[in-house]
Order: C-alpha cells, then sequence, then structure tokens
C-alpha cells in the first residue's frame, strides 16, 4: 500500500509538471495566435485570443500588454491602463510596457512619471530611441526645451530619418516662436517623409497662428490631392474659406463638389447647411428640406431642422416637427429623443411640470433611456431634489460611464448634497471621458492648483482649450495658474487670447503686472477693468492695493472718493476707502466712511461687523451692542448679526440677552453649532 501511495504520488508530482508545461506553451500558442489576428486588422478575436491565454497561465505578462495594445486601437484609456499595470506587476523591467506606460503618463499630464518611465527603460536600454523620443516629449511638456533637444538629437543621430524625431524638432521651434527654422525644418522631414500627416499640422498650426490663411489654404489643398475622400481636409478648407478669408462662394462650391462626390455623406450636407445658414438662415432650411425630401427616412435632418427652427425663435413650428416624429413612431428612439427635444421646450419656457410630465412618460416606455434621465436630472436639481438626481445620474452612468455631462452633473448633485469627495471623483471621472469638457477640466484643475500639482492643472486646461481654443473660462483660468507659476510669457500669451475689452481681462493684466512689479501699468489695468464694470470688486482692493504699495495714499484716496461719487450704489467703493484710511491710521475716516456706507446700504451686514470691531477696540462695547442693533432693525433674524450680538452681550456679562438670541438663531436654523454649544 505504501509503494501504491508514493507511485500515485510520484505521477501527481509528474502529471502537475507536465500539465504546467504543456499550459506554457498552450498560452504561448494563444498569444502568437492572437498576434497574428491583430496584424489582419481581427482584434475582436484577438482580444478572446489573449484572454484564453490568460486563463490558461494568467502569470504570464505578455497577453496583458497586448490586450493595452487592442485598448489603445479602441480609445479604451481606462482599460488600457489597467492591463498595462497588470503586464507591468507580472514583468516590472520589461522595457516594452514601461514604456508604453510613460507614453500614457505624458498623454494624461503625469509629467514626473512619465520621465521616470523613460529613464527606466534607457537605464537597461540606453539607445532606446521610442524611450528617448518620450523623454524629449516630457521635457517639451515642461517647456525644458534645452534638453528636449538633446534629446531629440540624440534620436536623430541613432535614426535620421525617425518621423517622430523630425516632428518634434518642428514642435520645438514652433512652440519657440522661431517660425521660419519651424517651417524650414518642416520641409526638410517632407523631404523624407512626403506624407508625413503630423508634420503637415504642424505647418497648418504654425500658418494659422501666423494667419498666413492663403498658405493654408495652398497645403490644404495638397492634402485633399492625397487624400480626396478625407472629409475633415474638405471641411477645414471650407472654414478657412469661410471665416478666415472670408470667401463664402469658394467655401460653398468646394461643400458642394463634395457632396457630389459623396452623396450618402450625411455630414457633409449638415455642415453645408451649417454655411448656408451663417449667410441665409430661409436658404439654409429651404436645402434642408430638399435633403429630407431625397432622404425621407433620415431623421438627423428632421432634428436639425427643429434646431434650426428654436434658433431662429420659431419655437411653435418646431413643436409642430417634432408632434409629427412622435405620431410617426411614438416609441422608438427617434420618438423618445422628440419627446425629450419637446420637454427641453417646455423647460426653456419654464413650463417644469409639462417638461417632468413628457419626461417620465418616455421613462415609463423606456426606463434608462439616456437623453430622459439627464433631463429629469436637470429638472430635479432645479428643484433641490439632489438625492433623486443622483439616482438617476448612476444608472446613466452605470450604463454610460463615458457620459461626461451626467458625470458633471452627478459631481453637482453631490457638492449640493455635502458629498465633496464623490463630487471630486465624479468631476475627475468626467474628465477622464472627455479631456475638452469645461466644467470638469475647470473643477479637476482647481483641485490641482489646491494640491499645488501646477503642471498637471495646466496639462487640463490646455488639453480642455484643444475643443474651444476661445473658451474665456478656460483661458482665464489658465492666465491665473501661469501667474502662480510665475510665468509671465505665458500669462501674456493665454491675456492675448481674451477678449481685449473684458473687465476680468483688464483685471488679469494688472494683476499680471504687479507680479512683474510694474506698478504703473498695474493702475492703468485696474482703471480700465473698473471702467467697463465698477462693481468688480477685486479691481477696486487691487487698485487700492497698489496705490498704497507705492505709497500714493492721497491718489487712492481721490479715486475712492469718485468712484463713490459715480457708484453710490456700489458697496465696493466705500469698503476699498475704509481699507485705506485703516492703514494709513486715520481711523476716524474709516469709521465715518463705513458710517456713511451703511446709512446707503442697510443691508450690508460687513459694514456693522467692520464699526463694531472698531468700538469694541476703542473699548466702548456700548457703542458696538448699539451698532448691532442697528443692523438687526434694517436685517431681522440675521443670524450672522444675531451671533454677534450675543457673543457682545456676552463680553459684557449680560447672559441673559446672549441666551435668548442664541435661542432665537437655533430655533431659526438648529444646524448652527456655535449657537448650540454656546
Amino acid at each position: 500500500m505504501k509503494t501504491l501511495k508514493k507511485s500515485i504520488i510520484a505521477m501527481a508530482l509528474l502529471t502537475a509538471v507536465t500539465a504546467c508545461g504543456s499550459a506554457e506553451e498552450s498560452a504561448e500558442k494563444f498569444i502568437e495566435s492572437g498576434k497574428a489576428l491583430m496584424s489582419e486588422g481581427e482584434y475582436d478575436k484577438a482580444r478572446l485570443e489573449f484572454r484564453n491565454a490568460i486563463q490558461i497561465n494568467p502569470t504570464e505578462a505578455e497577453p496583458y500588454y497586448q490586450l493595452s495594445l487592442i485598448d489603445e486601437k479602441n480609445q479604451k484609456w481606462k482599460e488600457m491602463y489597467a492591463n498595462l499595470r497588470a503586464a507591468q506587476s507580472l514583468d516590472p523591467d520589461n522595457p516594452k510596457i514601461m514604456l508604453k506606460l510613460g507614453q500614457m503618463e505624458v498623454v494624461t499630464g503625469q509629467i514626473e512619471e512619465a520621465l521616470s518611465s523613460a529613464e527606466k527603460v534607457l537605464a537597461i536600454e540606453p539607445d532606446n530611441i521610442e524611450a528617448i523620443l518620450l523623454r524629449a516629449n516630457a521635457f517639451m511638456k515642461q517647456q525644458n526645451f534645452g534638453q528636449a533637444q538633446k534629446d531629440i538629437d540624440r534620436a536623430l543621430e541613432i535614426d535620421p530619418k525617425s518621423l517622430d524625431a523630425l516632428s518634434y524638432q518642428v514642435m520645438i521651434y514652433k512652440e519657440l516662436r522661431q517660425y521660419p527654422d519651424a517651417l524650414s525644418a518642416a520641409e526638410k522631414a517632407l523631404a523624407v517623409h512626403p506624407e508625413a500627416m503630423p508634420i503637415k499640422m504642424i505647418q497648418l498650426a504654425i500658418y494659422d497662428e501666423q494667419k498666413s490663411y492663403q498658405d493654408m489654404e495652398r497645403l490644404y489643398r495638397e492634402i485633399m490631392v492625397d487624400y480626396p475622400e478625407e472629409s475633415w481636409v474638405v471641411f477645414s478648407l471650407v472654414k478657412l474659406l469661410s471665416d478666415g478669408l472670408n470667401r463664402y462662394e469658394d467655401a460653398k462650391s468646394e461643400l458642394q463638389k463634395f457632396i457630389a462626390a459623396n452623396e450618402q455623406d450625411t455630414e457633409a450636407k449638415l455642415v453645408y447647411i451649417k454655411l448656408l445658414e451663417s449667410q441665409n438662415a430661409d436658404e439654409a432650411i429651404n436645402q434642408l428640406d430638399k435633403f429630407i425630401q431625397q432622404e425621407p427616412d433620415n431623421i438627423e435632418y428632421r432634428f436639425v431642422r427643429v434646431e434650426m427652427l428654436i434658433q431662429q425663435g420659431r419655437s411653435s413650428e418646431a413643436v409642430d416637427d417634432l408632434k409629427t416624429i412622435i405620431q410617426a413612431e411614438p416609441n422608438s428612439e427617434g420618438g423618445f429623443r422628440a419627446q425629450i427635444n419637446l420637454a427641453s421646450i417646455e423647460a426653456s419656457k419654464g413650463n417644469f411640470d409639462e417638461a417632468e410630465t413628457i419626461v417620465d412618460q418616455v421613462l415609463a416606455e423606456s426606463s434608462e433611456n439616456e437623453m430622459a434621465l439627464l433631463l429629469k436630472a436637470k429638472l430635479q436639481l432645479r428643484g433641490e431634489k439632489y438625492d433623486a438626481a443622483i439616482s438617476n445620474l448612476r444608472i446613466l452612468v452605470r450604463n454610460n460611464p463615458n457620459a461626461d455631462e451626467a458625470l458633471v452633473l452627478l459631481a453637482q448633485s453631490y457638492a449640493n448634497s455635502g458629498s465633496e469627495q464623490l463630487a471630486e471623483s465624479s468631476y475627475r471621472q468626467a474628465l477622464s471621458a472627455n479631456s475638452k469638457n469645461v466644467q470638469a477640466a475647470l473643477a479637476v484643475a482647481q483641485m490641482m492648483i489646491r494640491d499645488n500639482d501646477l503642471d498637471r492643472s495646466e496639462t487640463v486646461l490646455l488639453n480642455a482649450l484643444r475643443g474651444d481654443s476661445k473658451n474665456q473660462d478656460l483661458l482665464q483660468a489658465l492666465a491665473q495658474l501661469r501667474m502662480l507659476k510665475q510665468d509671465w510669457a505665458g500669462t501674456e500669451d493665454t491675456l492675448n487670447s481674451l477678449e481685449t475689452d473684458s473687465a476680468v481681462n483688464h483685471l488679469l493684466r494688472a494683476q499680471m503686472y504687479q507680479g512683474l512689479e510694474d506698478y504703473t501699468l498695474a493702475i492703468v489695468e485696474f482703471e480700465k477693468a473698473l471702467e467697463l464694470n465698477p462693481g468688480l470688486n477685486p479691481a477696486l482692493q487691487g487698485l487700492a492695493a497698489t496705490h498704497m504699495k507705492v505709497e500714493q495714499h492721497e491718489a487712492a484716496v481721490t479715486y475712492l472718493r469718485q468712484h463713490i461719487s459715480d457708484h453710490p450704489e456700489q458697496i465696493n467703493g466705500y469698503a476699498a476707502l475704509a481699507s485705506v484710511y485703516r492703514d494709513t491710521g486715520d481711523n476716524t475716516k474709516a469709521l465715518e466712511t463705513l458710517e456713511q456706507g451703511a446709512s446707503q446700504h442697510p443691508g450690508w451686514i460687513e459694514s456693522y461687523r467692520f464699526i463694531a470691531d472698531f468700538h469694541t477696540r476703542e473699548g466702548n462695547s456700548e457703542k458696538a451692542i448699539e451698532t448691532f442693533k442697528r443692523g438687526l432693525a434694517a436685517n431681522p433674524e440675521n443670524n450672522i448679526l444675531s451671533m454677534q450680538l450675543a457673543s457682545s452681550y456676552e463680553s459684557a456679562g449680560n447672559f441673559e440677552q446672549a441666551r435668548v438670541l442664541y435661542e432665537e438663531v437655533i430655533a431659526r436654523d438648529p444646524s448652527v453649532d456655535v449657537a448650540a454649544n454656546n
């Protein structure tokens, strides 16, 4: 029996060893099969092969790496990152895995991490040109062009024909605004790679920055010869002809020729309609009606017609169109979409109950309809029904994790309900889903600034600006960020992209000049900002502070007195003037200014606090109490003033009066912990 048992154990061990060897071989076969399928473009089939390899041998890194390449092809960035991390955990010193991770890190703004990945690869393979160029790219993101240039030179030594290295060389010259050198380098690169689209795209960007629209037109036409069926080239040329060169008829002709050659291209026809609409709305509608007659089953044309009618203020006609769609196919996707459009029109008119009724009808038939859930959540947010909105948005996001608008609304709902961490997480998810989402970019950039992660914050804003290069909120945020980084050249470049007559633009310029210690220009810009917006408090405060910085006390007082005279309805003038008087030690005039402001603006709560503080410092607690009483008489049941008066009573030993006031505050708002504790 003992011999038999030993034999059984030996056989079991032998089987295990044999099975292990065979598992590795089987896994390898699946990997090779997957690679072959990838080379043929059969990505879904290849994915199955790599999954089979992982199932047989889960400790093999290669199938995870190959899956990441498929994810890259499909632009599934989260899945790509997860697969790369899995591959790295199994094979931490594999250069190609580290390299691919580094390339992802530089795209997502993790510049230090990308540099680290590049250095690790180069420690193993010093002449790895991809790692050298990864490091160059990371240095360029940091605007460290000197180090980037060294890496580009090294890459070109290894491979003088490297398209990436040649492209980076052109890009460095462009970033340094050395446009002749950039264009010369581009021509040299194109001599080696005549059809290199990355080089041509950089050329187009240079021409655009120089407003060399004729050169842009020439280059677009060259590209059209090589790629006659690429619609984006035609659309870009049409936009250039229409907007840049003011040649509407030429733009119209180019689209007509393209549509004639591509009769089934709906997008081209819609671009044509938008072009017509820019000149003649009626002509655009008439042409759209012809397209609808030619393709009656193309519902996209019908929805564009509705949108155009709404923009033209013809909402009753838009409603008729939507009702026609609904009657034809009420429970189809088009019918549901039409109903949601109808609900949106009702909401825009303030008929929120009617809008919600329509949305509920759609949800009764299609409980997880994305458009319906989104509009329902918006209506709930308006009604401050945050929990209900969160519930609907979570269903939507579960079904569509990349729904960035829903994720932003979810973040806002969480923030309104007090869940700041969940709000931040949702904003980050929205940005991951769409790096060009303005609201998500602004929120995430602000979080990164709070964490002193200024470089990544800048990357977030720049990525968002690729979607809307003229967005004023993004540009203002970028300018403020670059001021924090003391990147004055970058700040000025950003400000030049803002609306020149904007009060905020002048304010930001003033703040830039403050940073540069050019106080004369700062004062000029502050004054320009206040001419456009007298109520812009940061401008008034900044102006006063700048005058004080250069000891122009009388100039500050003169300006602020005039500001109060010209704009007595603005509280900010009184506050700024009182501040100047306090800084110069003239407390009497500071008090007079505050009293003047309080008499003009009885609802100015801060004025009573300032006045009472003055009396308290003077040791006159009775006048402080009288001030708070006066404030409460003008602002009954104001919790801030009630708390301040209660505190003054308490300091004076009048505990009974203080207790009464604290109880009144708690009765109005039980969440005021300070009142409860007192």
